[in-house]
C-alpha cells in the first residue's frame, strides 16, 4: 500500500499522501492513519526520486534502430507509419549517437509491453521490448 498512490502524486500533488487522507474533501470521509514516521519519510523519499526521474521505471518497445545517412529519415517514416495506425500510443524518436530509434509506449508492466508486442510485430518483426523511464498518463 505504500506506493499505491505514488503515481497520482506525481501530477503535480506532491503533498503527502497521509495529509491528504486526513483532510476530507465534498462528501468525503476522514481517514486516520496511524504509523511509523519513518514510513512518511520513506514515502515522501520515493516520491522525490520518482520526480526526479521525470517519470517511473516501465517499459517501451523499440521498433527502429538505424544509423547512417538515411536513419533519421527512415525514423520519421517509421515513426507516421506507427502513428497513423495506433494514434493512441506515444511514440518518441531518440537519438543516441550514431543510432535513430523509435521507442513506443509507455507500459507499466512488462505483461503490458508484451501483449502490445504481439499486437505489432507483424508490421515491426524486429521490434523488442526495453525498459525505460516513462511517462504518466
Amino acid at each position: 500500500m505504500l506506493f499505491l498512490f505514488s503515481g497520482s502524486l506525481l501530477h503535480g500533488q506532491q503533498q503527502d499522501i497521509f495529509t491528504r487522507l486526513k483532510t476530507p474533501g465534498k462528501d468525503q470521509a476522514v481517514v486516520n492513519v496511524h504509523q511509523d514516521k519513518d514510513i512518511v519519510t520513506l514515502l515522501n523519499f520515493h516520491l522525490t526520486q520518482q520526480k526526479a526521474m521525470n517519470g517511473v521505471k516501465g517499459y517501451r518497445i523499440s521498433i527502429y534502430l538505424g544509423s547512417g545517412q538515411e536513419a533519421s529519415r527512415n525514423a520519421d517514416m517509421v515513426k507516421a507509419k506507427f502513428i497513423s495506425k495506433h494514434e493512441d500510443i506515444a511514440s518518441y524518436k531518440i537519438f543516441v549517437y550514431p543510432f535513430y530509434n523509435i521507442h513506443v509506449g509507455n507500459f507499466r508492466t512488462k505483461s503490458e509491453a508484451l501483449k502490445f508486442l504481439e499486437a505489432i510485430v507483424k508490421d515491426y518483426p524486429d521490434a523488442f521490448i526495453r525498459e525505460d523511464i516513462i511517462a504518466l498518463e
